[in-house]
């Protein structure tokens, strides 16, 4: 999950994932992807925009896409236990 994050991939890790992601489109084969990212940031991460274009032709072609908005289940789920017991940190 959000492997690309922190900084943008190196080139050659790019090239790799797009020829998994071209593999598994050819053989109608199953990816997930899960991510903070939207979509539109795809050239932040991949640093290719034809290499990420490709990715997502393939990703996007078969696919179903849930779309998750709101906060955090971590956060909260942190805020309901500092409301339980604001003295424990």
């Amino acid at each position: 999950d959000d492997l690309f994050m922190a900084r943008r991939i190196a080139q050659e890790c790019a090239d790799e994932l797009q020829s998994l992601i071209h593999k598994r489109y050819k053989l109608r084969r199953s990816v997930l992807i899960t991510s903070n990212r939207i979509i539109a940031d795809r050239d932040a991460y991949l640093g290719d925009t034809a290499l990420a274009t490709t990715i997502l032709d393939r990703l996007m072609h078969h696919s179903v896409l849930a779309e998750f908005q709101g906060r955090s289940y971590r956060l909260r789920q942190a805020a309901g236990r500092l409301a339980k017991d604001p003295d424990n940190d």
